[in-house]
């Protein structure tokens, strides 16, 4: 057997864990059909609630980019309340005047019932099914929290859409967890839906699957089964970003789940180094600086990176993944026009150090000639701050619960 899990048995053992995950979530969250959608579309944000600052980045550059049919933005927030509720509302409300901005929050037993789970993928799924309950246009698009929107591009990606005849669109084709690109299923993050389709299957048909199809052992992902029972292919259209309208560090607040559900732990820990660049996008004027403290204090590759407690192993960060971080900060300061920073150097220079790369590695990756001259100016010394980005009304925020 190929795919997933390399026989049946395991194959097997993983979807008996599977169901009863998904037993534990049925009835959770319910939906009414939408029988008469407005025109329009609504952007629907699954918020981790430990990381408010991560939400205003996002929403900073999303409003950069409104459209006249974006008419409402709905953020699922993954528990009851969050630190900081009324400046958090108020300031992600007046980047959107003229657009609706709803803040939904989780019901007591919701956040109960997550909590005790605690593992990614549950927390997603029920954010964006609570959004999706609130949607009242035609059209939604399922916006990752780690997602920040550098030009155009949902403009023409909407467009494309409504002149066509699909029913999903995607900026990529799914192709991990026994999926291959030839199967034609698009990926749940950036996925423009059809809302009337989507509501009128039940919230636990979205929720993660693990079929056996032509030998393939196959994980579908959120969207993905019903993707392939339900659609035919031409319902499922494939519209790009280019790396100049999308920084997407996949699986950035996953991996943050994963580290607040095992502190210390050796995981997977490539994109959790964005989440500082992603809170001084949103407020936090000295994310970068306490994170460049934090690895230079730690004795050992169990670091707190975002200030909250968290303590994450980077044992398994390697100078590869560390470019590969970098590129996407320096990568989103160039489109974003900030200036220089030596401050995001040194951060840089820190995780090098973390990765235990060699002198020679630190800050050569693949950069573009208008990255690397944003790096060599940040590299010197005289530009000693991060200049700071106003967001109305913002106010430095923890992240503490």
């Amino acid at each position: 057997m190929r795919g997933k899990h390399r026989n049946l048995l395991l194959h097997a053992a993983a979807w008996a864990r599977s169901w009863r995950l998904r037993q534990r979530l049925k009835g959770l969250v319910n939906w009414e059909p939408l029988d008469d959608p407005q025109p329009g579309c609504t952007i629907v944000i699954g918020m981790c609630s430990r990381l408010p600052s991560v939400l205003l980045a996002n929403l900073r550059c999303l409003a950069a980019s409104r459209w006249p049919d974006l008419k409402a933005i709905v953020v699922a927030v993954d528990a009851t309340h969050i630190s900081g509720r009324e400046t958090v509302e108020a300031t992600a409300k007046a980047m959107f005047p003229g657009i609706p901005v709803e803040f939904a929050y989780y019901s007591e037993v919701q956040a109960s019932v997550a909590r005790r789970i605690n593992l990614p993928c549950p927390y997603a799924w029920l954010s964006w099914c609570v959004g999706i309950s609130r949607v009242r246009t035609r059209h939604v698009l399922i916006h990752d929290y780690d997602a920040l929107i550098l030009g155009p591009g949902l403009e023409r990606r909407y467009r494309t859409f409504c002149e066509s005849h699909a029913v999903v669109q995607g900026v990529a084709w799914y192709a991990t967890n026994g999926v291959e690109e030839a199967d034609h299923l698009v990926t749940t993050f950036e996925q423009l839906c059809d809302a009337s389709w989507l509501r009128s299957l039940a919230p636990l048909d979205l929720f993660n699957v693990l079929r056996v199809k032509d030998g393939r052992s196959i994980h579908y992902d959120i969207t993905l089964d019903v993707q392939e029972r339900l659609l035919n292919p031409d319902q499922r259209q494939l519209e790009p970003m280019t790396a100049d309208e999308l920084v997407h560090p996949s699986q950035m607040i996953h991996q943050y789940t994963m580290f607040k559900r095992r502190p210390t732990k050796r995981l997977p820990c490539f994109s959790v180094p964005l989440i500082p660049f992603f809170s001084f996008l949103g407020g936090d004027d000295g994310a970068i600086a306490r994170a460049t403290q934090a690895l230079r204090n730690s004795n050992s590759q169990r670091v707190d990176l975002v200030g909250d407690g968290t303590t994450m192993n980077l044992g398994l960060l390697d100078t590869a993944q560390v470019d590969w971080a970098l590129k996407q900060i320096v990568q989103a300061a160039v489109r974003l026009s900030m200036p220089p920073s030596h401050a995001i150097y040194e951060y840089g220079t820190a995780l090098y150090s973390s990765a235990r790369s060699t002198p020679e590695c630190v800050w050569k990756g693949d950069f573009t000639r208008a990255q690397r001259h944003w790096i060599d100016a940040a590299s010197s010394p005289r530009i000693v701050r991060i200049p700071r980005l106003h967001t109305p009304g913002l106010q430095v925020l923890s992240g503490r619960n």
